[in-house]
């Protein structure tokens, strides 16, 4: 690279550097949103004779010591493929930034590509930036969202009331999604079916995983449709598994209803679980009742040290 200006008061500087050496520069999420406008203008510039130079110049951020690309994807995707072929050297344009700055943009260049996908693409993007890969058919397509605002609030989105301080503000996703990681990936070590680990189920395991319920062996039987009666009496993963086939047939007009209901009576099921055999209460005949969810996410959210996060 060789310095060719430097403006102090403006805050950039312009250097010389080679295509290689551009390409090894880190591409942050700002780099995915490049002016379109302005990146197919200049592919076509290649076509122009003297103004053809346009193309080589290029914007790069400087945070601190590192660089980062911020202009010249679709440029970069051109110049790989050979059509056209590649600069022998670029000419950039080095704009100093501030940590906070360049952080802030970041994240509105996320909030950016978020609101414009599906709800469960969105959580895959997520999955990736935050290096979960997943196998299982029930989570790795994304469609947790429900589930996770049952772990965290009791109840979907759609049922929180606003007005309330800790309802207000929206689930902050990747935060909701990096707090439970390591519960997602308990889940999913164990194939779940998605007609067992529907929302409701799903955000009560990762409900009562996160509290540090040692949980698995249930969440196992229960997904293998192993659950036990005696006399006529049925365990608790009997009982929920009855209980899930119940909620199936309900109503479908009011599902987030439901939902809540099946996640308060896996919560039931699981502390009928940990009693363990010996209980009086956990051979039953009665259809489990469920149980008020806010106790456990108090604990919950203090074990995660998140009390005082109102986007969680």
């Amino acid at each position: 690279m060789n310095l060719l200006h430097t403006d102090t008061a403006m805050g950039f500087s312009l250097i010389r550097l080679s295509f290689e050496e551009w390409l090894t520069v880190k591409e942050p999420l700002l780099f995915s949103l490049a002016d379109f406008q302005t990146e197919n203008t200049a592919l076509t510039l290649k076509h122009a004779g003297s103004l053809s130079a346009f193309s080589m110049l290029v914007v790069v951020l400087k945070v601190g010591d590192s660089l980062y690309k911020l202009t010249g994807k679709q440029r970069k995707e051109a110049w790989l493929s050979g059509n056209p072929p590649p600069p022998e050297y670029l000419i950039a344009q080095v704009i100093d930034l501030s940590e906070q700055d360049f952080l802030a943009l970041n994240t509105e260049a996320q909030n950016s590509c978020l609101t414009d996908l599906p709800p469960n693409e969105t959580v895959k993007r997520i999955y990736a930036e935050l290096g979960l890969a997943f196998t299982s058919e029930r989570l790795k397509g994304g469609f947790i969202l429900d589930a996770l605002n049952l772990a965290l609030r009791g109840k979907p989105r759609s049922l929180q009331d606003k007005r309330f301080m800790w309802e207000k503000e929206d689930i902050n996703t990747p935060k909701a999604i990096k707090l439970f990681s390591e519960e997602l990936r308990l889940i999913d070590s164990l194939n779940p079916k998605s007609e067992i680990f529907v929302s409701g189920v799903l955000g009560a395991a990762l409900l009562m995983l996160g509290i540090n319920k040692d949980v698995k062996d249930f969440l196992s039987r229960l997904n293998d449709g192993k659950g036990e009666t005696r006399d006529g009496l049925e365990d608790p993963v009997d009982g929920l598994l009855r209980a899930i086939d119940v909620n199936r047939i309900s109503d479908p007009a009011i599902p987030a209803h439901t939902t809540v209901d099946i996640c308060r009576k896996t919560i039931q099921a699981v502390m009928l679980w940990k009693e363990g055999a010996d209980s009086p209460k956990y051979w039953r005949k009665k259809l489990l009742s469920g149980v008020e969810p806010r106790p456990f996410i108090r604990e919950l959210k203090s074990l995660k040290q998140v009390d005082d996060c109102k986007d969680l």
